[in-house]
């Protein structure tokens, strides 16, 4: 099923993050996200032209809700299903909003990684052999990220909340850090979440750390939990398909 976006409304605090994230989106200029936040914020609806599949609709939702917009999801007369491997809508010379890159685990990464301001997300998954960890996919601003690590479990905080299934915070990381196993050389980091990523079982761990701030707000805690959960399922697919091979 397929879905178009509708937004009725925005309350939250901070109008020009908001446009330039709907102007990033959905390929806008400046001058027509303020338009478009006009409109909203002024009582109008406005919706988006083409329609989105159901994956990207709940990543939309988190995503929205959490920029402070009132958003409805409503259900196309004609449904279609995406083309995994294009860009763009089928049927027509359009190319797609960038919210329709194909590949949603890597795109719920990403996000979660705006959302939380992250100086380095990497979200790990559990080897076969379920004994270790290995890098499924990252964004980071450090050109000392090691994306080789293999990190077995109770090693350092990934590790750690690989054996125990508990989330773990540091607010004020400081010397701590060396027990990162991803960094060749010492960040100067603030802040570090670790969030298992369950789907019925373990399915890996979402790092998060933090140069801007020294903390993790219950409010961000909550939708990055969310998100994890969504790319749970996510890795839980991928696992089938590999053992299926």
């Amino acid at each position: 099923m397929s879905f178009y976006m509708k937004f009725s409304g925005w309350a939250g605090d901070d109008l020009n993050g908001a446009k330039a994230r709907l102007a990033k989106i959905f390929k806008m200029d400046s001058d027509k996200a303020s338009q478009v936040m006009r409109k909203i914020t002024g009582g109008q609806n406005w919706q988006f032209k083409w329609p989105i599949s159901h994956e990207q609709a709940k990543i939309a939702h988190s995503y929205f809700r959490w920029l402070g917009f009132d958003l409805e999801l409503n259900p196309t007369e004609h449904s279609f299903r995406l083309n995994n491997h294009s860009n763009s809508i089928p049927g027509s010379g359009a190319q797609f909003s960038k919210i329709a890159v194909p590949n949603l685990l890597n795109q719920l990464v990403e996000l979660t990684g705006n959302i939380s301001n992250a100086f380095t997300i990497a979200l790990y998954k559990i080897d076969l052999d379920g004994k270790t960890l290995t890098l499924r996919h990252h964004i980071t601003l450090s050109s000392n990220f090691n994306p080789e690590v293999k990190i077995k479990f109770a090693e350092g905080p990934i590790g750690t909340v690989a054996r125990s299934k508990q989330p773990f915070l540091d607010e004020h990381i400081g010397q701590n850090q060396t027990k990162l196993c991803f960094y060749k050389k010492k960040e100067d980091l603030k802040s570090l979440i670790v969030t298992p990523v369950v789907y019925k079982n373990l399915e890996g761990v979402l790092a998060i750390d933090s140069k801007q701030s020294y903390s993790f707000p219950s409010k961000q805690q909550k939708i990055i939990t969310g998100l994890a959960n969504q790319m749970a399922w996510h890795l839980h697919q991928e696992k089938k398909r590999a053992l299926g091979n």
